[in-house]
């Protein structure tokens, strides 16, 4: 009896322990804002765009959470990712004079953005680390057929010292995707094709 006593204590406390090493185990899920910082003017005249975004990394995991200890578990961003990409860009055009629009067989010009990756390093280094967040955006312009492609791409170094050198992540991924929404959003080859007429020609034959 007491043999079964000891046996189902040793159980109790062999789960225990495996629970207690897993509890920091988990994902860390950022909760990333953006927005496009540019300088407002009229370029866009009100020409309607369709603001499409969507999220084309091949991995969720934005990285590691501890540089040191990977038990710490990793990084990854709210699943809503892409639709704040979506808004972030439409909120650009609009600083930009443009209107985004419902699609439509109507409005002929669609922007679509690719957050083609999001990643973040931690370095270790004397007293701390450097942590850096990395992003890039594909975006393609459709202008009535005729075709844009870019990419932007922001990064973001931190030095941060002490014992407790894990960074802000809702902050710091936020901070380098906005760089990247801002560079979109003032790229003036890429507003002046969007704003631009295209005239399609079709076979009358």
């Amino acid at each position: 009896m007491m043999r079964g006593f000891f046996s189902r204590t040793a159980t109790a406390c062999v789960l225990c322990a495996a629970v207690l090493s897993c509890a920091g185990c988990g994902a860390y899920r950022a909760n990333v804002a953006c927005q496009a910082v540019v300088e407002k003017e009229d370029l866009g005249r009100d020409v309607q765009v369709v603001v499409l975004a969507a999220d084309a990394r091949p991995d969720a995991t934005v990285g590691q959470r501890n540089p040191d200890s990977k038990m710490a578990g990793t990084v990854v961003v709210d699943s809503e990712v892409a639709q704040t990409l979506r808004r972030a860009a439409g909120d650009g055009l609009v600083a930009k004079g443009f209107s985004p629009a419902a699609p439509s067989e109507s409005v002929v010009r669609t922007l679509t953005v690719e957050l083609a990756a999001l990643t973040y390093a931690g370095t270790p280094r004397l007293g701390g680390i450097t942590a850096e967040a990395r992003v890039v955006l594909d975006v393609t312009v459709d202008n009535n057929g005729a075709i844009l492609k870019k990419a932007y791409e922001a990064s973001t170094q931190w030095k941060l010292n002490g014992d407790n050198v894990e960074p802000d992540f809702d902050r710091l991924l936020g901070q380098t995707l906005s760089k990247a929404v801002s560079k979109m959003a003032g790229d003036y080859d890429l507003l002046n094709f969007l704003v631009k007429t295209v005239l399609r020609t079709r076979d009358l034959g």
